[in-house]
């Protein structure tokens, strides 16, 4: 159960570090309610609703971690924007919101470091499978990227 409820958690933080704590978290929290758990009826339920409340929090926190920074207009620039870059990943931003979700987290996941056997892990999906949708994406977004230019 702990490898499934790693997968969600990587799932929803896209994290595998966040996502290590946030199963750790969901631990420590069953064990300070152990005393109320003989009371639940489905524990399995339970526990991936608790986990998602964790990622939840976690997301939150992030959220405004990131708004706490300077603010961009104070960040000096030190150099013209790079046109170019802005544009391709914007097109790319652009093909991955008309991708299917699954196929998309595979491919953020990949973009993120994550190997084939993490991925394979994480999704449930065989390696070897990972490899062909990955294969196809970039396919899709080689013709997608041609077709926009």
């Amino acid at each position: 159960m702990q490898r499934a409820l790693f997968r969600e958690a990587f799932r929803l933080l896209c994290d595998r570090f966040d996502a290590e704590d946030a199963v750790q978290n969901l631990y420590l929290r069953l064990w300070e309610r152990r005393g109320e758990l003989v009371r639940i009826v489905s524990p399995e339920n339970y526990c991936y609703t608790l986990l998602r409340n964790i990622c939840i929090d976690r997301i939150r926190q992030l959220k405004v971690r990131d708004e706490e920074h300077v603010p961009i207009d104070e960040i000096p620039d030190t150099a013209p924007p790079d046109v170019e870059v802005s544009e391709t990943r914007q097109c790319i931003e652009q093909f991955l919101g008309s991708v299917p979700e699954l196929q998309r987290k595979i491919v953020q996941m990949r973009i993120n470091g994550c190997s084939y056997e993490e991925i394979e892990e994480i999704t449930g999906l065989s390696a070897v499978n990972v490899r062909v949708i990955v294969s196809r994406i970039r396919k899709q977004f080689r013709d997608y990227y041609n077709n926009v230019l």
